[in-house]
């Protein structure tokens, strides 16, 4: 699973693109704060995927989860799911397939 440090999609003052600076090139709004959630937010989803590979699925929940509510992406979205399906306890077929994809990244 690719998961790229991606900024939010736009400056939450007047939508302008961000170009990965601190400031807003349109506004001049101070995006390090959201600038430090996404990076956050990526830091816990690669958590995730590490316990995904060490089988510790509890763990690959929670860090997913975090992250989504930090800075949600597609991909946190799937990571989301997966970690779900692998911390189930109905079966260990799922758990198998989370370790595969967790190390497709």
């Amino acid at each position: 699973m690719k998961d790229a440090l991606r900024s939010p999609a736009g400056c939450p003052v007047c939508r302008a693109r961000l170009r990965g600076s601190p400031r807003c090139s349109r506004c001049g709004a101070d995006l390090t704060a959201l600038m430090l959630l996404a990076a956050h937010a990526y830091i816990l989803r690669r958590a995730a995927r590490q316990s995904l590979r060490q089988s510790d699925y509890q763990a690959a929940l929670a860090s997913a989860q975090a992250a989504q509510r930090l800075h949600s992406t597609a991909e946190g979205t799937l990571l989301c799911i997966l970690s779900t399906a692998a911390a189930s306890p109905l079966s260990e077929q799922p758990q198998k397939t989370a370790r595969n994809l967790a190390d497709l990244r």
